[in-house]
């Protein structure tokens, strides 16, 4: 049997291209097999990445499901203001990290990235002399809170993320 494609990968892209016409014969015959796997490796492969990419905000919203947290994370259901539920995690850090900063950075990039909406920071003032930023994201019946919060006395620094639903 001759070639007839070629299935190139790039990092995480793909594409199928036409053997070079030096190699296909006019008797040549693929199986059905053949152009079934490779139809489903050019539709399927380019979605892989995706999974990965928003994996902290797929397994918030399903964790009320599937009580599976995101990697590292504490999860915790709550109930909020105006009958509104929704799932709150965090993970722990040593005391103003630059770890815990890049974390903070990356968790919000994947939210902004996964997820469609009116982004505001809330620069309301705390209660207590410890550093604390939240982010938030609105998109239709969800709210989604990305936090980092200085925990002075603990010596540790939080990062949380959170979705809430309206109902």
């Amino acid at each position: 049997m001759r070639l007839l494609a070629v299935l190139e990968v790039r990092g995480n892209r793909s594409s199928v291209c036409p053997a070079p016409a030096s190699d296909i014969e006019p008797d040549n015959r693929v199986s059905l097999d053949f152009w079934l796997a490779l139809v489903t490796i050019m539709f399927v492969q380019p979605t892989i990445g995706l999974a990965a990419e928003c994996a902290q905000i797929s397994a918030i919203e399903s964790y009320d499901d599937t009580g599976v947290a995101p990697y590292g994370s504490v999860c915790q259901p709550f109930r909020g203001l105006g009958n509104s539920s929704g799932v709150s995690c965090y993970w722990e850090f040593q005391f103003r990290s630059n770890e815990a900063t890049s974390y903070f950075d990356d968790t919000w990039a994947e939210v902004v990235r996964c997820r469609d909406g009116m982004s505001s920071p809330n620069d309301g003032p705390v209660n207590h002399p410890d550093s604390y930023e939240l982010t938030e994201l609105k998109a239709g019946i969800r709210v989604y809170r990305v936090a980092i919060k200085d925990k002075g006395q603990e010596k540790r620094t939080l990062v949380f993320l959170s979705v809430e639903y309206s109902n």
